[in-house]
């Protein structure tokens, strides 16, 4: 089984210098989802890693495939998230923000 990767220019290069074949560098949202949709058919990509930015652009696009995707940082860093688990114990509690 291999690792795919859809990513910015600088993360398609870390994972090519790290001997990954299949990796798209992708510009926008309408690559990053040909870059999805071709890694979600092909039988031998078992883990798909994709930058936080792109798979929020493409989060709807990402639901139906049926493999491991995992979210990864790009080189703007981590996005700031709520964490939905903390936010419910918050109001589940009644402590505010």
């Amino acid at each position: 089984m291999r690792i795919g990767v859809i990513g910015d220019r600088e993360t398609a290069i870390g994972f090519r210098l790290a001997g990954l074949k299949d990796v798209y560098e992708v510009k926008d949202k309408e690559d990053a989802i040909k870059a999805l949709k071709t890694l979600a058919e092909n039988k031998d990509i078992a883990f798909i890693i994709i930058t936080e930015r792109l798979a929020e652009e493409i989060r709807e696009n990402m639901k139906n495939i049926n493999k491991v995707i995992v979210e990864i940082p790009d080189k703007n860093g981590k996005l700031a998230r709520e964490d939905p688990i903390k936010e419910l114990i918050r109001k589940a509690v009644g402590v505010a923000k």
